[in-house]
């Protein structure tokens, strides 16, 4: 998830890291390590490597294994199509490993294998990896980082770095002195890139602006809802169609989040700072609570929104979970716009803002002050009460009430 800047501001998944890089941002170098270790004869079959295949017959049948072989389309295949640990697996695998080779090019495939392949620790594509395991993007990733992280894929659980770092570069060196037999690289090159030193910088998941952040994931599960045809069910009263709708949206919401997508939002991270300060100067250490909303008027874009004074992510977020008496920001709504329209008043028309009282009902300015005649303009910058509650008069209640409806609040009501 990422602010008006574009700044990453959440990192949002169930312990898996996705970052989608096109082929033409990966080094040819990378290419290179996975073809000449995976499948030299990747730009040449149809899909199936037979010489790989018979190669991976006689492992699996020495170690009693299922995982070892196949082409770089297949390794592909099964890991976006197959996961069950079976030769009836295997069996699909090479049917969507065919249809795979029929409907992209070799370009296409090799670019969803190295964004796909697992590198252990939640870690699926080359730039998740990168950004794991070096803090840093892909493209800025020496050879010899390069090809120690292309020697996890090939068995993620033996190669896992954060257990096995000794087997990881051995495995390393094994592959770059592949490389120098298929004369993908110079004796020289090989030497200098073994002893490189590989020096490890694990990321740590990025969750900032926790009210923001969560208000998102809302929204976001809303437009989800209205997507599926779902908002019915989830607003029903009767428990199990809700509960199922429950079900079916959170499936959705995570295959979503899963694909590696990117949410863009209009939050001012400068602003939300901002905000946050306020609120905790302004409410103090006592037990008052309170929320702000910030709403930037041109682009009608959410800028910033504080869930509380020390708001912690999913908890109770005042901001947009909480009713409460809507005070003076009704007055445009419900005094001055249904007046204007209906009298077609002028801004500059008189109105009396001296002390009111209708039965009972004595309603005071803010100040306590009786103000004679102003205009709407002046009542309405000033939010005077008395000016707002003789115009409500005169448009009339339910007249007033009905320029409401269109906005949807749902615990607006005329109360006798």
């Amino acid at each position: 998830m990422t602010a008006a800047n574009g700044n990453v501001i959440s990192e949002i998944s169930n312990g898996e890291k996705r970052t989608y890089l096109k082929l033409e941002d990966i080094p040819l170098f990378l290419e290179d390590l996975f073809i000449v270790t995976e499948d030299q004869n990747f730009y040449e079959h149809a899909g199936v490597d037979i010489t790989g295949i018979s190669r991976a017959l006689l492992v699996n049948s020495q170690n009693n294994d299922l995982e070892q072989g196949g082409s770089i389309t297949q390794q592909l295949a099964r890991n976006v199509f197959t996961h069950d640990r079976t030769y009836n697996r295997k069996l699909s695998e090479l049917y969507y490993a065919y249809q795979l080779e029929r409907k992209k090019s070799k370009s296409e495939i090799i670019e969803l294998y190295m964004n796909a392949i697992y590198f252990h620790n939640g870690a699926y594509g080359i730039e998740a990896a990168s950004q794991f395991y070096f803090s840093k993007p892909t493209a800025e990733l020496s050879k010899a980082e390069l090809s120690f992280l292309a020697a996890i894929p090939n068995n993620p659980e033996l190669y896992n770095p954060l257990k096995h770092f000794d087997k990881t570069k051995k495995r390393q060196e094994r592959i770059l002195k592949q490389m120098v037999a298929e004369g993908k690289l110079k004796q020289n090159e090989y030497k200098k890139l073994v002893k490189e030193t590989i020096k490890l910088d694990l990321s740590t998941t990025i969750d900032l602006y926790p009210d923001y952040v969560t208000y998102v994931h809302q929204e976001l599960k809303n437009l989800v809802a209205s997507s599926d045809g779902l908002t019915k069910s989830l607003q029903s009263s009767d428990e199990a169609t809700h509960q199922q709708a429950e079900v079916e949206l959170n499936k959705s919401v995570e295959k979503l989040l899963n694909s590696g997508v990117t949410i863009h939002t209009a939050l001012d991270t400068k602003l939300q700072t901002q905000s946050k300060t306020a609120v905790q100067s302004k409410i103090g250490v006592n037990d008052i609570e309170g929320a702000t909303v910030v709403i930037q008027h041109h682009t009608h874009e959410l800028v910033s929104l504080i869930g509380g004074k020390d708001y912690k992510k999913n908890s109770f977020n005042r901001a947009y979970q909480s009713y409460r008496q809507p005070g003076s920001a009704i007055k445009p709504l419900l005094d001055y716009a249904p007046y204007i329209e209906e009298t077609n008043a002028d801004i500059t028309q008189l109105v009396s803002g001296a002390s009111y009282c209708s039965n009972s009902y004595c309603p005071k300015n803010y100040s306590g002050d009786s103000y004679g005649m102003v205009t709407l303009k002046s009542a309405f910058s000033q939010s005077y009460n008395t000016p707002a509650i003789r115009i409500f008069e005169k448009t009339g209640i339910e007249k007033s009430f009905k320029y409401l409806d269109s906005f949807n609040f749902k615990k607006v009501s005329i109360k006798a």
